[in-house]
């Protein structure tokens, strides 16, 4: 692996990290941990620190949402895909090599924002006020208006490792290059023939509630924040309003490690889909895709 490739998405990642890590530690201990823990499923015991463990924590998540679900559940993708919707399509595979730079620094956005999306719906749930919110936010108050902040922070990490896990079959399936064609499928119509990556069906699917979820989702939390508060100038809502478009971007650069590990094991990944399409009969390039003859 060639740092040099990389530098520029471990500087951008790494300045976002070290900012948002680092100066909670003296910060703990000059205010007394600001207050007590905010939620029990975040570790430290203070409020401080467990924001800290936010940005800890996101990374790892991704990490592990974006490798292991997608050794589980591709093969059953390209499985279940090519026994039922594609069985009279065409497979085959075609062979990409790696771009000369690095530019995935941003291909976690749609994830990210799937993380939010999910965070925003549970953050104001049922599940949120009664296990994941420590109940000295739950007794009145300033605490009572802010439960579901700290709801939304606390899944933050977790979300983020199901989004990673929802994408990481997808990408399995793209960076494989298996290819389909519909040839067969329309030959006695007048419908155009077609050549699609096998990954870009669940792609656009994904990309598209994402994109359009998190915005419904962000719509209704903040009307809920706002009744709540019942006053648009109060700082809580101002922080939630301010908080939340930004918080997408920041999952985003803290799961640049992931795109570069998954990028560094692009050829096991490969070889390991490759094999399974093989056992299903998928191997080579596609024969004369767009002609019948």
């Amino acid at each position: 692996m060639s740092l040099k490739r990389y530098r520029n998405a471990i500087i951008i990642f790494l300045i976002i990290y070290l900012l948002f890590t680092i100066p909670f530690i003296p910060l703990n201990y000059l205010a007394d941990g600001g207050a007590d823990r905010m939620t029990p499923i975040l570790p430290f015991n203070t409020l401080i620190l467990q924001i800290m463990a936010i940005v800890l924590l996101v990374p790892l998540g991704g990490i592990i949402g974006g490798f292991l679900p997608g050794y589980l559940f591709a093969p059953l993708m390209l499985l279940f895909y090519k026994k039922t919707i594609g069985f009279r399509m065409e497979f085959g595979i075609q062979h990409r090599e790696k771009p000369e730079k690095f530019k995935n620094i941003w291909k976690g956005i749609f994830p990210a924002l799937l993380a939010v999306n999910f965070a925003l719906l549970l953050g104001i749930s049922d599940f949120a006020y009664n296990f994941v919110v420590s109940p000295s936010y739950l007794g009145g108050g300033e605490g009572e208006n802010l439960w579901p902040i700290v709801g939304f922070a606390s899944l933050i990490p977790y979300m983020t490792a199901i989004s990673m896990g929802i994408f990481s079959p997808v990408w399995f399936l793209l960076d494989a290059g298996i290819v389909f064609t519909n040839k067969q499928k329309v030959k006695d119509t007048i419908e155009p023939i077609e050549v699609r990556s096998m990954g870009s069906w669940y792609h656009y699917l994904l990309k598209g509630y994402a994109g359009i979820g998190v915005v419904f989702s962000y719509i209704f939390f903040l009307m809920d924040v706002l009744s709540r508060y019942n006053d648009p100038t109060n700082p809580g809502f101002i922080i939630a309003a301010i908080m939340l478009p930004i918080m997408p971007i920041l999952i985003t650069i803290l799961i640049i490690p992931v795109m570069i590990l998954l990028e560094v094991y692009l050829k096991p990944r490969r070889e390991f889909m490759r094999n399974f399409a093989k056992r299903l009969g998928i191997e080579g390039p596609l024969e004369r895709p767009l002609n019948f003859n």
